[in-house]
């Protein structure tokens, strides 16, 4: 099953599976994609973003559980849009069957 949702500015990105699941990141971009809940008003800069998959995988992939708050200082270096206006963040993940490996 897929799990997926935006989390606007002040959310908090969570996820977690169950019993022997590991999350595995599908998607994450973030930016000012669509008007909706996130951004209400266009000002000029809906349809920008950038993909942070390679951030979320490395955060989330492989656990049971994690989380991002948004904003969150690594994605906003990515400076999706224009840096006055807030970004949000729409992610994709699967609870997959896997080992969790510890070091």
């Amino acid at each position: 099953m897929t799990y997926g949702k935006e989390y606007c500015h002040n959310d908090e990105f969570g996820a977690v599976c169950a019993g022997r699941s590991v999350i595995l990141m599908t998607s994450a971009l973030y930016g000012r994609m669509t008007i909706g809940p996130c951004v209400r008003t266009d000002f000029g800069f809906v349809g920008c973003s950038r993909d942070v998959i390679a951030h979320l995988h490395e955060r989330c992939s492989g656990r049971t559980e994690c989380s991002v708050r948004v904003p969150d200082a690594t994605l906003d270096m990515t400076d999706p849009c224009n840096q006055d206006l807030k970004s949000y963040l729409d992610v994709s993940y699967n609870c997959v069957a896997g080992t969790l490996l510890t070091s």
